[in-house]
């Protein structure tokens, strides 16, 4: 009885570590998700509380997605565009209707068991939709990473104006972009221990937070460097709501 417990005991520490570690690095990621799909940024924290909350008593599967993910960002990003019709808000709230009826049809093919089709679907196909993922998220983070409000809105346009990003780089906002790209992509090569146990991730977070505050990116304010004035505040930090149920959108099925 006392192994079973200290068993237990051992893994509920576990689970909290490895819960607050996923907490850490889910929260940006769904934040950037939810961006990139045309959606609001707190629609990524409520899809993942609801899903991270309820998805575990709605089925058997160990494999799932509880929250935004990345592989339907160009379906998503897609029905935004599509239904906006000018109207980015509602375009939003009419993907949302999109959502709730492709859900539903979800659930219908689950109950009928119908989950074999989706292994007649080409590979070419998955492989195709994920580089589209690729080139979705290159076209509008880099302009991101480099400080620079794109003119254009789709993808290709938004590859084309690269080069001029890079003529027009906040050199501030960059370097916050650049080392966060350097830890992520250094991290894994180092092989000691402490390497092995800290997510690249959290370790962006640890270092990017505190370089916001350095460069006060939450006060508007000019800065000179080589010459040129870079212009640095809040539009270039994500803006949440002061209240989740504020924030809440329901779908529209005009």
């Amino acid at each position: 009885m006392d192994y079973a417990a200290g068993e237990r005991q051992a893994g509920w520490r576990d689970d909290l570590a490895s819960g607050f570690l996923v907490f850490l690095i889910a929260l940006p990621l769904c934040l950037g998700i939810s961006m990139a799909s045309g959606f609001p940024p707190v629609a990524g924290i409520l899809t993942a509380i609801v899903g991270g909350m309820l998805t575990k008593f709605m089925g058997s599967a160990r494999l799932t997605i509880k929250g935004p993910a990345a592989g339907l960002i160009v379906i998503a990003l897609g029905a935004v565009t599509e239904l906006s019709q000018g109207d980015p808000v509602g375009g939003y709230r009419r993907a949302l209707a999109v959502g709730v009826v492709a859900g539903l049809l979800q659930i219908l093919l689950a109950l009928a068991r119908t989950g074999v089709v989706g292994e007649l679907m080409p590979s070419s196909v998955v492989h195709g939709m994920l580089a589209a993922i690729g080139v979705i998220i290159i076209s509008k983070q880099t302009h991101t990473l480099l400080g620079v409000t794109p003119v254009g809105k789709d993808p290709l346009h938004l590859l084309a104006e690269i080069p001029h990003s890079l003529t027009q780089v906040n050199p501030e906002v960059f370097l916050i972009g650049l080392t966060s790209l350097v830890i992520l992509f250094g991290v894994p090569l180092i092989r000691s221990k402490w390497a092995r146990k800290i997510p690249g991730p959290m370790l962006v977070l640890a270092v990017a937070v505190p370089l916001g505050y350095i460069f006060d990116l939450r006060d508007e304010h000019n800065y000179s460097m080589l010459g040129h004035i870079f212009h640095l505040g809040p539009k270039y930090l994500i803006r949440l709501p002061g209240s989740l149920l504020g924030a809440l959108a329901f779908p529209d099925f005009s």
